[in-house]
């Protein structure tokens, strides 16, 4: 990346026509991105073939996916479908399975390693595309891939020139479309069910004139999926397996179209997909290019961020990227692969679990990005009767409980188990993100029908659960647990529920107001405010007072050890309540959550936001470093994504031989053939009573989103934070980092801000989206200036209160908060671009991409 000013005046005239180009657009009067060259340095590039699936890249449009890699003959891809959901069998809960397996081949070896003369993979953030150029003595092979950003097709593009003794005729080319289903192996580490039939499927093979179909059944549901190749020549090859072959050329141009629909979308599947693509061949190919990338660039151009470490803004970028590949279909994006799982139906966990799907939807909103919050919303929505009854049947009325675990049809999975079963936090941190998208949007309908009704009737359970201390006339919670707690459930005022209570009391309490509802129940949640459990607190030697986990029934203060770090959950009042923050700096309870924070594990971070933790509490080195950990730790493959277990270093053969073995052997399990998961118990009706087995770990490898999730949300609130109402820019971003962006905060403003590495802001740009007021913690002391953006440089009156200052403001005006003396002039302009990314990057132990191996 490299940044450059220009000599762009940048008189208020100039201003004004710069920032009203495109309400949604972070470029503003004081700084410009080059699309798409700023993000072309993003690209992920592989100089080798990826050869595993988990090496894959993944592609796709929300609600269909893929992930494509190569055989030594051509491609290979999976394709996922967001609503492909089978129900429960003996071995596994609701799974969603996979659609089709999908290979383009030549019959050469061009990706053979053995061959190569060059190779370069290429994933583009920008384009939402993945490509491969491979060449070989005797071949020059060419593939492009991706899942129209608007339409459920996937579209591979390639090109095969034969060279040396191949170059007069070519080869032939074969396209494949099969389903072979498998067991999912939920529990791979302990348990596995044998008997190989068990989710094998129904799926039944059909070729005609130009085309090949898979039609398959699950319970309840049904998809097809249809397969064209512009003269290809179909033949069933059996009941599984159809195949289109193209006859030799010297050059072969080829097109593969493929189409997924279910039976939610249409009652006959294999008549929808057909159609689909008919519509799809008929708007033509530029049309569709253009369409396609007309999509992602307006995707990326709603938000931007430029950080002083680009490997972790690559990082950032990725998880936007699969944001927009993976949550835009009827479901939430699922924590375990998303829709870029790769062997079959393996799955680890398979279940929806609250704590980890939550997080990939944390950084959405201040992205700028809150459509994306949709299926997350609407799933949610969709169950609340089953949220109803689930609460009903432990006793409670107008009040909805969801446990921890649980699957897309609403049945509360495990919820006996100890670990679960007072873990109530699920059902106020769901409807905290309904709030926060009211919050963002301003949506006042979505407010009223929606969100409203989903924060009360979760509140309401605490207000029925909640116990009164007369002696000490407060209100105390008990018997509850943290998150997924195993080291009991019988604890009194978890701090993990009193955060939740207070946030979300608070957030009912303003929605009433705002919707003129409910006047009387605003007394009872302001009684419970007022009289609620203080937080837990301790005295560790040599350290001092800290937040704790919660207290014992007799209150002494409870002792979980490294258990309370897995989730945050000493800290969760931080995050994710949002109910303590930096408004509260110079209090003691401030002062106990950041020393609490600081004795955060090094290596306990999969599931962990203690870098959001950091940032919410200005700790800008900790943030950075928990940051750059995780990647060393848990980007564990090379197109970037993450492995959601700590400790899987326990696989290897060499983690306790080797000095910081933990972290150094944190990948053995993928690429050392020799690694075993051992004493796994055997189920199923072939299986020997007491039986284990040691097992290879290469067939259960596969990404977890959760730390990408974290990363995106700890860049956020380092650069900005809003979350209770007051912008502040910079919080926690570390001095040595140039950084700039623009994200969207809390009431409808899209915040534009820059700084050099080791100087403060040169100025905060807020251009309103709805016109509410704005309140503004100024990076600087001494006098501020605020200005409206209107040809005129019209001062704008505002308050103070404590550090903010608030003025008023309309829709789509743009504002600029200044230092009102000794405030650098503004000659020019910054802009932001860079230069195509043609290497691999490093984070010492990881690697965002691969290097040339031949």
């Amino acid at each position: 990346m490299r940044h450059r000013r220009t000599g762009l005046s940048l008189c208020l005239a100039g201003m004004l026509a710069a920032v009203q180009a495109c309400a949604s657009e972070p470029s503003n009067a004081l700084f410009q991105v080059d699309y798409p060259a700023y993000f072309s340095q993003h690209d992920i590039v592989y100089l080798s073939p990826p050869t595993e699936g988990y090496e894959g890249f993944p592609i796709g449009n929300g609600d269909l996916g893929a992930m494509v890699w190569c055989t030594k003959t051509g491609c290979e891809i999976q394709l996922n479908k967001n609503d492909a959901w089978d129900g429960p069998n003996e071995e596994s809960e609701m799974l969603l399975r996979s659609c089709a397996r999908l290979t383009a081949e030549q019959e050469t070896p061009c990706m053979d390693w053995l061959y190569l003369d060059d190779f370069e993979g290429r994933l583009s953030l920008y384009q939402g595309q993945a490509s491969f150029a491979a060449s070989a003595p005797f071949m020059k092979f060419t593939a492009n891939a991706r899942i129209q950003a608007t339409r459920n097709v996937f579209v591979l593009h390639g090109r095969a020139e034969g060279r040396g003794d191949l170059a007069a005729q070519g080869t032939p080319m074969r396209i494949a479309l099969e389903r072979w289903g498998s067991r999912a192996f939920p529990g791979w580490y302990h348990g596995i069910w044998r008997g190989a039939q068990m989710g094998l499927g129904q799926a039944k093979a059909g070729a005609g004139p130009g085309e090949v179909w898979i039609q398959e059944s699950f319970s309840g549901m049904r998809f097809a999926v249809v397969c064209r190749v512009p003269g290809g020549i179909a033949r069933l090859v059996h009941p599984r397996r159809a195949e289109l072959s193209l006859p030799a050329r010297p050059n072969q141009d080829f097109t593969v179209r493929v189409a997924v629909v279910t039976s939610l979308e249409s009652p006959e599947p294999l008549t929808a997909a057909r159609a689909l693509l008919d519509e799809y061949e008929k708007t033509g190919a530029a049309a569709l290019e253009s369409e396609h990338r007309a999509w992602w660039s307006d995707f990326w151009r709603r938000s931007f961020v430029h950080l002083g470490d680009n490997y972790v803004e690559n990082l950032y970028y990725l998880h936007q990227y699969l944001m927009g590949s993976g949550s835009r279909g009827r479901y939430p994006l699922m924590f375990n692969a998303g829709l870029w799982f790769w062997n079959h139906d393996v799955r680890q966990w398979v279940s929806p679990h609250h704590w980890n799907m939550q997080q990939s939807y944390w950084s959405v909103c201040a992205a700028n990005h809150p459509e994306l919050m949709a299926p997350y919303l609407d799933t949610y929505w969709r169950l609340l009767a089953n949220a109803r009854e689930y609460a009903a049947s432990r006793g409670f009325t107008n009040a909805i409980l969801w446990n921890e675990k649980h699957d897309y049809a609403g049945r509360m999975l495990s919820w006996q188990g100890a670990s679960f079963t007072n873990d109530f936090t699920p059902a106020s941190q769901i409807a905290q993100l309904f709030w926060q998208y009211y919050q963002y949007t301003g949506d006042r309908e979505f407010l009223r029908a929606k969100a409203y009704p989903f924060m009360k009737e979760a509140a309401e359970f605490y207000l029925q659960y909640l116990k009164w201390d007369a002696d000490k006339k407060e209100y105390y919670i008990y018997p509850a647990s943290p998150y997924e707690c195993e080291q009991g459930n019988q604890f009194k005022n978890t701090i993990t529920d009193l955060g939740m209570i207070r946030t979300s009391f608070r957030a009912c309490l303003e929605a009433s107001r705002t919707l003129n509802l409910d006047a009387n129940h605003r007394a009872r949640w302001q009684d419970v405010l007022e009289h609620l459990a203080p937080y837990p607190l301790q005295v560790l030697p040599n350290i001092g007072e800290v937040v704790a986990i919660g207290l014992t029934k007799d209150d002494r203060v409870a002792e979980l050890g490294g258990g309370a770090y897995t989730f945050c959950a000493n800290t969760a009042p931080v995050f994710p309540a949002g109910a303590i923050g930096l408004d509260d700096q110079g209090t003691p309870l401030f002062e106990a959550a950041v020393r609490r924070a600081k004795l955060h594990p090094a290596n306990t971070l999969a599931i962990s936001p203690i870098a959001v933790v950091a940032a919410r509490l200005g700790l800008a080195e900790e943030a950075k470093q928990h940051l750059v950990m995780s990647i060393r730790q848990l980007q564990h493959f090379p197109q970037g994504l993450f492995y959601n277990l700590d400790h899987w270093s326990y696989l290897s053969r060499y983690a306790d031989r080797v000095k910081d073995g933990f972290l150094l052997c944190q990948r053995d399990y993928i690429y050392d053939r020799a690694a075993r998961y051992k004493d796994v118990n055997v189920y199923g009706p072939q299986s020997a009573g007491g039986e284990k087995v040691s097992t290879p770990t290469q067939p259960f490898v596969q990404c977890g989103l959760e730390p990408s999730a974290i990363l995106a949300e700890a860049v956020n609130e380092m650069l900005m934070q809003s979350y209770d109402g007051t912008i502040r820019v910079f919080p926690a971003a570390p001095s040595e980092w140039p950084s700039a962006f623009t994200l969207r905060a809390v009431g409808g403003f899209l915040v534009s801000s820059e700084k050099a590495a080791g100087e403060a802001p040169t100025y905060v740009y807020i251009r309103s989206l709805l016109g509410n007021r704005c309140s503004v913690v100024p990076p600087w002391t001494g006098a501020i200036k605020v200005e409206r953006v209107d040809g005129a440089a019209t001062p704008v009156d505002f308050s103070r209160e404590k550090d903010a200052i608030t003025f008023p403001t309309t829709t789509n005006t743009d504002y600029l908060v200044q230092p009102a003396t000794g405030a650098k002039p503004f000659p020019s302009q910054t802009r932001f671009s860079g230069e195509r990314n043609r290497r691999p990057k490093t984070c010492q132990e990881a690697i965002l991409g691969k290097p040339r191996d031949f």
